[in-house]
Formats: C-alpha cells, sequence, structure tokens
C-alpha cells in the first residue's frame, strides 16, 4: 500500500525571485552608508583621483557582499547562482540610476566588482551556520 503525503509549500526565498528585492535595501544601505562615509572623509582630505577609484571600487565590492550573504543566507542554496544574480540585479538598477541622473552608463569594472563581490557573499551566506529554531 503506498501513502500519499500532501506537497509542501514552498518557500517565498525558494519558489521565485523575490529573494532579489528582499535583498536590494541590504546592497543599497551599505553603499549608502560606505559612500557617505567617504564623503565625510573628502571634506577633511584631498586625495587624487585613483584612490577615490579605488575606494568607490572597494565600496562596490562590499555592497555586492552584503546582498549576496544576505540572499544566499535566506535562501541557502545555490549560492553562486544566488550571489550572481544578486550582482547583476543591483548593477542594473545602479546603471539606471545613473544613466537617468548623469546620462552616463557606467563601466564594466562596476559589474566586474558588484558580481565578484555578490558571488563571494552568496556563496559565504550559504555556508554560514544557521541556528536551529526554537521548539
Amino acid at each position: 500500500m503506498e501513502t500519499t503525503r500532501p506537497q509542501s509549500r514552498k518557500s517565498l526565498w525558494v519558489s521565485g525571485g523575490w529573494y532579489l528585492l528582499a535583498a536590494l535595501p541590504v546592497g543599497l544601505g551599505i553603499l549608502t552608508g560606505v559612500l557617505s562615509i567617504l564623503a565625510a572623509m573628502m571634506l577633511f582630505a584631498d586625495a587624487p583621483e585613483w584612490m577615490l577609484r579605488l575606494m568607490a571600487g572597494i565600496t562596490l565590492v562590499f555592497s555586492g557582499y552584503g546582498m549576496g550573504r544576505f540572499a544566499g543566507f535566506r535562501r541557502r542554496r545555490k549560492g553562486w547562482r544566488c550571489g550572481l544574480f544578486c550582482g547583476l540585479f543591483l548593477w542594473a538598477v545602479l546603471t539606471l540610476a545613473s544613466l537617468v541622473w548623469l546620462h552616463t552608463a557606467g563601466s564594466p569594472v562596476r559589474l566586474l566588482c558588484l558580481c565578484g563581490g555578490s558571488v563571494w557573499g552568496g556563496i559565504s551566506g550559504v555556508n554560514a551556520p544557521h541556528r536551529k529554531p526554537p521548539r
């Protein structure tokens, strides 16, 4: 005799791309916070152009990492793909914003920094230890 069990509901994190929308405020928050700290530092010190570009690139890597780690930790599977989609989504949002306000599309280095940091964050988010829920 074969018994059938009703199929369990899938979480919104697993079933669709909702994790991208949930992780977007994390990435944008980290980006905004670090860039505001960078702007405050620039009020008191004059730095050469290459240093500003380096700090902006590091900021992009950190924001991609935070977004990928958040999504990977919540989704708990396929960390590199989850992180890559997070990086591409954040890149699309930033490119659209720069096209609207600055009328320029940016550079491919921005895409590389965001996707590299997001993949790194997605893999580390999936592999992060998860607490067991209380009973």
